[in-house]
This record gives structure tokens, C-alpha cells and sequence, in this order.
């Protein structure tokens, strides 16, 4: 398998582990996020991932950055 096809396979497990923990997160909380925001989130989580930070680093970084466009807690 060639690197960039790892990566983006890597990527999409990232993604969708990260869309998974939101909707779950949401729907413990009883609440349906807002249109675009857990691609937003997921997305930044791939970026911030591919620049060697680390989950948590990532998940901090992302959530606050969403928070502030769209303005959930």
C-alpha cells in the first residue's frame, strides 16, 4: 500500500471514530448538533492529527475552535 493511500485510510478511521464519539457524546446530552459542525470538528481532528499532535491535543484544539464558530458546550 503506498503511503498516501495509508494515510488517507488512517484519515477516514480517524473521522469516523471522531463523528462516532460526537453523535454519541450529543445524544447523551439530549441535543442534535448543529448543521456542519461534527464535520468541521472530525475534519480538524484529521488535520491537527497529520501535524503530530496527539488525540487529546487535537480533540482540545478542535472543540474549542467549534465551540467559537458554533457556539455549543
Amino acid at each position: 500500500m503506498s503511503a498516501p493511500a495509508q494515510a488517507s485510510m488512517i484519515n477516514q478511521i480517524i473521522f469516523k471514530k471522531c463523528s462516532e464519539a460526537m453523535a454519541d457524546d450529543f445524544k447523551k446530552a439530549g441535543k442534535t448538533p448543529p448543521e456542519g459542525m461534527v464535520t468541521d470538528t472530525c475534519n480538524c481532528v484529521v488535520e491537527q492529527m497529520g501535524k503530530r499532535q496527539t488525540i487529546e491535543q487535537a480533540k482540545t484544539f478542535c472543540s474549542q475552535q467549534s465551540i467559537q464558530k458554533y457556539g455549543q458546550s
